[in-house]
């Protein structure tokens, strides 16, 4: 793997995808100029930077997709097209890439490119406060499933209100990134969303960090301070169930994938010892609970 100097300032690397040529996507967020291995300058503050490398790592493309203010990318997926799918939020607008202002705050931001990270359409969705995207994933059906949190109420393109303070916030828009249906999930406090997946029933996974007690949709009390919180909904969003997994400290989850044999895999930071869900006590920072 060749080795790179990114940048002359901030160049944060969030998402990396194998492709089929057996090399690699990666999907970060970049407030460099012209500078080592950056190609073009900012078009703000900072901006989605996608780079395409070879199965030996060597640069063949790059990106730079942004507005006037920040754009953080979080996620990038591979499109049955040979394309991308990149999610993130933005506080831009009309400037640079960007042709849509914002609703709010931040908003969420999807972009399409095709094979050599082009942009094909984009999408600014949001309400009036802040919304944060951070996992996409591309669906059986040529749509796409965005999972975040959000503070906005109803305004903009946001039905429901929050039940407190952030929410999860799941949006299902079809191939050209028209909303379908979406769905507020959460409790009275902050419960912020890190992943989402498709399921085989064609619903999906949730997982994230609640502080949230019974309320709202929470059906559990918390066992700490925050803990895992993972909420499987039917293929409209819909809940079916929830799990509340945690100790008496703060666990947060950051991963969720699905495992061979139909449970899910769960990965996060924990400083809960041996209590409520926890059968050992903390040796490092990092741990892994498994729900099946």
């Amino acid at each position: 793997m060749a080795e790179y100097d990114w940048g002359s300032l901030l160049d944060d690397l969030r998402s990396i995808q194998q492709t089929v040529d057996g090399g690699y996507i990666l999907g970060g967020f970049s407030s460099s100029g012209i500078f080592a291995d950056k190609t073009e300058n900012s078009f703000g503050l900072i901006d989605y930077w996608i780079v395409k490398i070879d199965s030996n790592g060597l640069i063949k493309w790059q990106n730079t997709i942004g507005g006037g203010s920040n754009d953080y990318l979080n996620s990038i997926e591979l499109t049955s097209d040979g394309g991308y799918i990149l999610g993130g939020y933005s506080l831009s607008n009309i400037s640079g890439s960007k042709t849509e202002n914002n609703l709010g705050s931040w908003d969420y931001w999807i972009v399409k490119t095709d094979s050599l990270g082009n942009i094909q359409w984009q999408n600014t969705i949001g309400g009036s406060n802040w919304d944060y995207l951070t996992s996409i994933k591309q669906t059986t059906d040529g749509g796409y499933i965005l999972g975040g949190h959000s503070f906005s109420n109803t305004s903009g393109d946001k039905t429901e209100n929050t039940n407190g303070d952030n929410d999860f916030w799941i949006v299902k828009v079809d191939s050209i990134g028209i909303i379908q249906w979406q769905n507020t999930i959460g409790g009275s406090k902050d419960d912020q969303l890190a992943s989402i997946v498709q399921t085989s029933d064609g619903g999906y996974i949730i997982g994230g960090f609640s502080e949230s007690n019974i309320s709202g949709d929470k059906t559990e009390n918390c066992l700490g301070s925050t803990d895992y919180w993972i909420v499987k909904t039917n293929a409209t969003g819909n809940i079916l169930w929830q799990n509340t997994i945690g100790g008496n400290g703060g666990d947060l989850l950051y991963s969720l994938e699905k495992t061979s044999d139909g449970g899910f895999i769960l990965g996060g930071y924990s400083e809960s010892n041996v209590s409520g869900d926890k059968i050992e006590n903390n040796k490092v920072q990092w741990v892994l609970l498994i729900f099946g």
